[in-house]
């Protein structure tokens, strides 16, 4: 990782969104770019696959009663599927506020347990919350933790609340754990990729749309 007078040195000569001055040791910057349709089609089907795969754990440790989902009976022997909107939007609205503020928010923690600075914004283009360290370089290693914990912690812990006996909290554990798998799957890629990524390889973002990769030589 770059020392802070490196940093301060970066800052200064970093020109709207031009990459910094290449550190001693490493070769020239390319820019990461995340692919928005594939990660846009995988968020979707990830969003389906969760639902189900939470929402049959969520019956096993709660039972059936607990989904919002009334089912009648009518004449000639149909059935009809009644959803309850009223149960489920409180807890929907919630889940879905939590997820996007804690998401970032943990990012930010961790970027904060290494001694960056953090600053957190919405994207509105993408209409996504950001946690993101501008115009410092962070390293690899640091990188893959800080795009990790926000899923494997809001996981744990809301697989835990789904056996809460108050099926509202229950209830609430479970969106959040369908959001935040389906919202991490662009961390989830930028793991995948940064961890194929030469040890000591550094990071440097210039805006919430260009970020320089420089790796060691």
């Amino acid at each position: 990782m770059a020392d802070k007078d490196s940093t301060d040195t970066s800052r200064v000569g970093a020109d709207g969104v031009s990459p910094p001055e290449t550190p001693d040791g490493y070769t020239k910057p390319y820019r990461f770019e995340y692919p928005k349709l594939p990660l846009f089609v995988s968020a979707s089907v990830l969003t389906i696959v969760s639902t189900v795969i939470y929402g049959w754990l969520l019956i096993q440790l709660q039972g059936p009663e607990v989904l919002p989902i009334v089912f009648e009976s009518g004449a000639e022997e149909e059935l009809t599927i009644a959803f309850n909107l009223g149960e489920v939007a409180i807890p929907f609205l919630f889940a879905f506020l939590t997820t996007v503020v804690v998401h970032e928010l943990l990012h930010g923690v961790v970027y904060q347990w290494y001694g960056y600075e953090v600053s957190y914004g919405v994207y509105w283009r993408m209409g996504a919350m950001y946690a993101a360290v501008f115009h410092q370089f962070h390293s690899r290693e640091e990188t893959l933790r800080v795009g990790i914990a926000p899923l494997v912690i809001l996981t744990v812990i809301c697989l835990l609340l789904l056996a809460v006996p108050y099926p509202v909290i229950a209830t609430t554990a479970f969106f959040v754990l369908a959001l935040n798998t389906a919202g991490s799957v662009g961390d989830v890629y930028a793991i995948w990729r940064f961890y194929r990524m030469p040890p000591k390889t550094l990071f440097y973002d210039i805006n919430i749309g260009h970020m320089y990769v420089f790796e060691p030589e």
